[in-house]
């Protein structure tokens, strides 16, 4: 019996993006923008008339925050921007002999 071939509809290294942004990306701007709304519902301020500073707030700072992870990722391997996070909150490893006396590995005729 002959082994059945079916063309596939897409590729499975192909990034899944929107607007050229990762979907860890969108995640971050989400995230930002529910935190600039959270601020910004404090403001009982209202600009032209009708529009709320709270909305002006969360969706001009997403836009904005949208235009500088692009311009920042430009010609950056996939996943920068979860690795750069990862690699600022990772802990730092500290020595207590970083400025003591340069020891040799090896130890020849101690006596």
């Amino acid at each position: 019996m002959p082994l059945r071939l079916k063309p596939v509809a897409r590729s499975l290294s192909v990034r899944a993006e929107f607007f050229g942004l990762e979907l860890e990306d969108w995640g971050f701007v989400i995230a930002w923008a529910i935190v600039i709304r959270l601020i910004g519902d404090h403001i009982h301020r209202v600009l032209v008339g009708f529009l709320p500073v709270s909305t002006v707030m969360t969706y001009g700072s997403a836009a904005i925050l949208v235009v500088l992870i692009r311009w920042a990722k430009h010609g950056k391997p996939r996943g920068y921007l979860v690795a750069w996070i990862q690699h600022h909150f990772r802990p730092k490893a500290h020595s207590a002999r970083a400025n003591g006396p340069a020891l040799p590995y090896l130890i020849e005729n101690e006596e």
